[in-house]
């Protein structure tokens, strides 16, 4: 099973750079079926890195979720975004599946950040969030049915 983290988001913006930061330390752990990708914002080309995989994870700082973070179930839906060059993940896997005829269970792992000033490194909130988040992702990621754990741990 291969399994596909994307991290996005603006390490420039204080805590939005949680979704690459947090992709990366998955990266450092090496595991064979785990493909990591790294970018500012979604787009259009992503649908077909998806359509390659079993399973996606996609991980972004939020202002909106409660602290430390919440992981949820993701559908794919046309959500009419302006361009291409920045996409929900939802219109991503709407891509994936009207482009490729398949869309695979995908999850969001929303990180809680408190800033999104011009500026590197992270709130304390956002750094305590994420130590929190790398915890939950390493056991979530551990070998054995990772379909059926990402579907408990997102109350599905």
């Amino acid at each position: 099973m291969k399994t596909l983290v994307i991290g996005y988001g603006n390490p420039g913006r204080t805590d939005d750079g949680l979704g690459p930061a947090l992709a990366e330390k998955v990266e450092i752990w090496r595991k064979p079926s785990i493909a990591v990708l790294v970018d500012y914002q979604l787009n259009i080309e992503h649908a077909g890195e998806v359509a390659e995989a079993d399973l996606v994870i996609f991980i972004d700082a939020s202002i909106e979720t409660s602290a430390p973070f919440r992981f949820y179930r993701l559908e794919p839906a046309d959500r009419n975004d302006f361009t291409t060059h920045a996409m929900a993940p939802e219109t991503v896997l709407e891509t994936c599946r009207k482009v490729y005829g398949k869309a695979p269970p995908a999850f969001v792992l929303a990180v809680r950040g408190d800033s999104f000033e011009l500026s590197e490194g992270f709130s304390n909130t956002a750094e305590q969030n994420m130590k929190k988040a790398e915890r939950f992702l390493s056991e979530l990621l551990q070998p054995g049915d990772l379909k059926a754990r990402c579907m408990g741990a997102a109350g599905c």
